[in-house]
């Protein structure tokens, strides 16, 4: 008799604990479990009202709210929604912390080291010299081809004859392609400089991304 009376508070004690952890469970409803047929929505009115319904007014939506149960209990809290200024300024700067985060994977995998984007420096800055110096010596030969034709056309003029048109062609020729070579001139300084920018941005951006912080 003892034992069958032992056996049977044994099962109510574990039924019990089945009955009070179900209980448990179900007073903490997850997220994603919530049925949107069997619950309601708080939210306030422009009047300052506060408002329990079963459906939830579009117009409300920005202002934030509650889905609660039938008895009350509050399932789930919907912030409200920042303001058009606010959410263009928060979207424009997680924009640019994942551009951020892409240029900085982009240096870990480009460079080793400081000494590497230093040297890389140093090389394509050296091309693009190369480049230049060969542009003015254009230029140089071009001037120098330029002032000849206009002697010559200056000599004839002199003499009292017309200059030919091979001559005036040669002239236009050769002044077109003076204003070219400096325009190309100009263009590859500016790369230079430019290149010289951004190689000394991408080494501080690897200082700080990859120096250990204290």
């Amino acid at each position: 008799m003892k034992l069958r009376f032992k056996n049977i508070l044994k099962l109510l004690l574990i039924g019990g604990f089945f009955l009070g952890a179900t209980t448990h469970l179900q007073a903490a409803p997850q997220e994603d479990k919530i049925d949107p047929n069997k619950v309601f929505y708080r939210y306030t009115t422009e009047q300052g009202n506060k408002v329990i319904s079963q459906t939830m007014p579009p117009q409300y939506v920005r202002n934030g709210y509650e889905m609660v149960s039938i008895s009350g209990e509050v399932l789930k809290v919907v912030p409200p929604a920042p303001p058009e200024a606010d959410a263009e300024r928060i979207s424009k700067e997680k924009k640019a912390a994942k551009e951020q985060a892409k240029y900085d994977a982009q240096l870990r995998r480009t460079y080793s080291t400081a000494s590497d984007i230093e040297g890389a420096k140093m090389r394509n800055l050296q091309e693009l010299r190369n480049t230049i110096n060969i542009l003015d010596a254009n230029l140089v030969s071009v001037r120098s081809q330029l002032k000849n034709q206009e002697t010559l056309a200056a000599t004839i003029e002199r003499n009292g004859k017309t200059v030919t048109d091979d001559v005036l062609k040669n002239i236009n020729t050769l002044r077109a392609e003076e204003k070219d070579v400096n325009a190309q001139i100009k263009q590859r300084e500016q790369e230079y400089q430019q290149a010289s920018d951004k190689y000394d941005q991408d080494k501080q951006r690897f200082i700080e991304i990859t120096s250990t912080k204290k």
